[in-house]
């Protein structure tokens, strides 16, 4: 199977489930997970075979309602040394940012999206990936559309110093993408409550699937 043939799987699978979605999915293995914004083809589309990584970015919601935005990393067969680490930097920089998050809710202490960047960001700056990120930690997610506009996870792009106030919604996805070679990113959506976030998936990914 190859990347554009499994995108159209998972579409036909929204289309049953009633699901919208606009684009996608993003199913980029190997060397094209380091495109951040790819999308496969019928004319533009890799293999998927053992040996590297499988990135799947799947965004969809129902009628009238609001988008869910995921992202899964797999190792075709069983994943080199380095492969395993960019894994491993990359859930504990999710996780850094969603800690903070919650932290500070649960606390009733003010918490900015930028906040949650440079949390993720400082856990893969330590790891000596800092300069293979892209862009911010995460986007808005609201009722206009996959990306709203709500205070982003950003202290990258710009400082974004809005409060993360309840029904906030929004992403937290930290990559890291090494041109050529592979990209590795993880995303999760949160909510804000009034005394805590909600995080989906509730059993988000804490370990890379082999396949």
């Amino acid at each position: 199977m190859g990347e554009f043939e499994l995108a159209t799987w998972i579409r036909e699978r929204f289309d049953r489930a009633g699901l919208i979605t606009d684009s996608g999915p993003s199913v980029s293995w190997g060397p094209n997970a380091a495109r951040t914004h790819y999308e496969p083809s019928a004319t533009d589309s890799l293999p998927i075979t053992s040996g590297a990584l499988l990135l799947v970015d799947l965004w969809a919601k129902e009628p009238d309602g609001v988008y869910a935005d995921q992202t899964w990393m797999a190792a075709i067969g069983v994943p080199s040394e380095r492969d395993g680490r960019l894994w491993t930097i990359v859930r504990d920089a999710r996780d850094a940012a969603l800690n903070l998050i919650r932290r500070r809710v649960r606390g009733g202490e003010p918490v900015r999206g930028a906040e949650g960047d440079a949390a993720a960001k400082q856990v893969i700056g330590k790891a000596q990936y800092l300069e293979f990120t892209q862009s911010r930690t995460g986007h808005s997610i609201d009722r206009y559309g996959l990306h709203g506009f709500g205070p982003p996870i950003d202290d990258t792009e710009t400082y974004d110093g809005r409060l993360l106030i309840p029904g906030v919604g929004f992403s937290v996805e930290p990559g890291i993408y090494l041109p050529g070679e592979t990209g590795v990113r993880s995303e999760v959506n949160v909510v804000v409550g009034e005394a805590d976030i909600v995080v989906t998936p509730d059993a988000y990914q804490s370990e890379l699937i082999v396949v």
